[in-house]
């Protein structure tokens, strides 16, 4: 016994010393603990925010607009395009998803290149166990081990092709949702446009629907007052009675039109529906040639989108084609503190290596599928450009086409005001009828309606091709 108790004493500053030390350890692991932590709550900022009244800077580079033209727009009575569009630009939730695609994007390519950067964790591990013993009985000096507390890294020096893959696709898909962000503006303006201009077509024709329908009304009161003196026939009545009553129905079907139509542009740019509006924009025939307007096809962002998609599949078959190949690692532990136990190095270092036999065919099944998510990207490319040659060549024929029709129908317009007018005076001079000066304003109105169709078309074509072509919306990239 007194040998033991000299022992004990002996080995007390050695106890004293490990249980400083342990100390000093556990408080460092604190400290690093608290460190982290800011890392561990950190969280991005959404790049795009909806209804805000600001055009974040990922908008402004797809759309060539800013938050001043935003503020120009909502301090005017009367919107014009670019005005409406950067309402709708601020508003719409489909251009912050595209946004949010890209944020996911990049941080998937973050997560790639992390993954051949160390790895570093600090660990706590609490032990029990039984103080009853099978053989033997417990030791005053050596304590059962209780909390273990350390540092543990990796270091992936190889694991197949896993991470040249997915840094590789991590960046296409980056490129592939930066593109597709900016065909979603082209998409927007083009949807924009084609509701903007519906609408003052619909409002165009209202108004002269109206006009006629209120000179026929007036025609109908007089052809009754000439009816009861004899003047007039009965057919005139009736006539001019059926020609006010499909007046009165084409009116109606107008006004549900231009109903459809302005609930279409409100959603896209969250205007009211009975927001005035104001054309101002000039359509031009294009300065290029149809085959000049097809060779853009391969600068187009969604070609150059469905083209990285196709990289991203490359990627996800290169993945798989590394899983055949041996994963090397180097992992380590510095222990900051364990009680008890056997005595424990401070460190140790092991490396790692592993290389697949056999996996049941699991390997070669995800190579299969793999290869062939790369066919269906590379069908999809081809498709994808072969509709987009079709709308560039369908944009340039249908701009030009309406820009034949609007000349015809401008000369239409000017031979039915001619008309109308020749039949205005021959009336005054008791030449011809009331049913005479309805039908010649019936052709009129019909002409009006046919040119301002036309010329609505325009435009709408007018955009069509340059957001085909890559011209609108215009960017300073």
């Amino acid at each position: 016994m007194k040998q033991l108790a000299d022992y004990i004493n002996v080995q007390s500053p050695n106890l004293e010393k490990i249980k400083e030390r342990n100390f000093l350890k556990s408080t460092t692991s604190l400290r690093l603990l608290l460190l982290s932590f800011p890392l561990l709550i950190g969280c991005a900022g959404a790049p795009v925010v909806v209804g805000d009244g600001k055009i974040e800077k990922p908008l402004e580079q797809v759309t060539g607009l800013a938050t001043s033209d935003v503020e120009k727009a909502s301090q005017k009575t009367e919107l014009n395009l670019w005005d409406v569009y950067a309402m709708a630009v601020e508003k719409t939730e489909d251009l912050a998803t595209k946004a949010e695609d890209i944020e996911q994007a990049s941080a998937q390519s973050q997560q790639a290149i992390a993954s051949i950067l160390p790895q570093i964790a600090i660990n706590d591990r609490k032990n029990w166990q039984s103080n009853s013993y099978i053989f033997g009985t417990t030791n005053s000096i050596i304590t059962p081990l209780g909390n273990t507390v350390y540092l543990s890294g990796t270091e992936n020096l190889l694991t197949g092709l896993n991470q040249v893959a997915a840094i590789q696709g991590a960046q296409a898909l980056t490129d592939e949702n930066h593109h597709l962000f900016k065909q979603e503006a082209r998409n927007l303006l083009l949807n924009v446009a084609r509701a903007y201009y519906t609408v003052l077509q619909n409002l165009d024709a209202q108004q002269s629907k109206q006009e006629i329908l209120n000179l026929t009304e007036q025609i109908l009161a007089q052809e009754q007052q000439w009816k009861a003196i004899g003047r007039s026939r009965e057919s005139d009545v009736l006539t001019t009675e059926a020609q006010l009553a499909q007046l009165k129905g084409d009116l109606e079907s107008i006004h549900g039109q231009l109903s459809r139509a302005q609930d279409s542009l409100s959603i896209l740019s969250g205007l009211n529906s009975g927001q005035a509006l104001k054309s101002e924009e000039q359509a031009v025939a294009p300065a290029y040639t149809m085959e000049e307007a097809k060779a853009k096809v391969d600068s187009r962002s969604d070609v150059i989108a469905a083209k990285s998609a196709v990289a991203v599949a490359d990627a996800e078959l290169l993945q798989a084609h590394g899983e055949h190949l041996p994963s090397l690692s180097f992992e380590g532990q510095y222990f900051l503190q364990q009680d008890g136990g056997s005595p424990t190095p401070d460190w140790n270092v092991q490396l790692v290596a592993s290389l697949p036999l056999f996996e049941g065919g699991a390997i070669l099944a995800q190579e299969r599928a793999a290869a062939s998510r790369k066919r269906q990207a590379e069908l999809q490319y081809s498709l994808i450009r072969r509709q987009a040659l079709i709308d560039i060549q369908g944009s340039y024929s249908a701009l030009a086409t309406a820009l034949r029709e609007l000349d015809a129908y401008g000369k239409a317009l000017d031979a039915a005001q001619r008309d109308y007018k020749a039949v205005e005076r021959d009336r005054r001079l008791a030449l011809n009828t009331n049913l005479d000066v309805l039908q010649a304003l019936t052709q009129l109105q019909n002409a009006e309606t046919n040119y301002n169709q036309a010329h609505y078309q325009v435009l709408i074509d007018w955009v069509w091709l340059g957001t085909a072509t890559g011209e609108l919306p215009r960017t300073t990239k």
